[in-house]
């Protein structure tokens, strides 16, 4: 995204089992971010890689 551009964001609030809670801020220290700020980064990534993927399997109707 270019500088200057700002995204509209929505909160979501999630249920995690506490052994991945502990292990999402430990990464999230690691990485010195917030823990937030990493699982949007994550969702994100998972959401590119399933349209990747979509994209590829679904064959294109192109008439």
């Amino acid at each position: 995204m270019g500088e200057g551009m700002m995204m509209e964001m929505k909160r979501l609030a999630a249920y995690l089992p506490d052994p991945v809670y502990e292990e999402l801020e430990k990464w999230a220290t690691d990485e010195k971010r917030s823990l937030s700020n990493l699982v949007g980064y994550l969702l994100e990534a998972a959401v590119r890689e399933r349209q990747k993927s979509k994209s590829e399997v679904e064959p294109t109707t192109e008439k």
